[in-house]
């Protein structure tokens, strides 16, 4: 606590001094911001992009380097099993954007039984991931 030196009684100031509380989450704020990113990457290795965009609201398939198909935080046996399941998520009303996210030592058999896959189970946009090349 502060004291005030301006009256006569030096009586004991009660406010609370909030700037050091303020510089602390300000700088707080700041670290998350830069963490952030460096901490939200692809599960598998992508390949590089030269011209990304980014896509809101989707259904992440995730094809990784040993064949193992996983979406929704749910791992399939095969292709016909993943269709089923967007499938079923497509009659319970459920977004039918789908970005497929394949390790660069995939085969592209794997990626293509995939992509026909989700083609089977109607869904409307599929969209490839990819690392952004860093400009030259």
């Amino acid at each position: 606590m502060a004291m005030s030196v301006a009256g006569p009684k030096r009586a004991v100031m009660a406010e609370i001094n909030v700037t050091p509380m303020a510089d602390v989450m300000i700088v707080l704020l700041i670290i998350f911001m830069v963490a952030t990113p460096v901490l939200v990457h692809a599960p598998v290795q992508l390949p590089t992009a030269v011209h990304p965009t980014e896509q809101k609201e989707r259904l992440e398939v995730v094809v990784r380097a040993a064949g193992e198909i996983a979406a929704g935080g749910l791992t399939f046996s095969g292709p016909d099993s993943l269709a089923e399941w967007i499938s079923a998520r497509r009659a319970g009303g459920m977004q039918q954007r789908v970005l497929l996210q394949a390790d660069r030592g995939v085969a592209y058999g794997a990626v293509l039984s995939v992509l026909t896959a989700c083609r089977e189970a109607r869904v409307e946009e599929i969209a490839l991931a990819a690392e952004r090349r860093a400009e030259q």
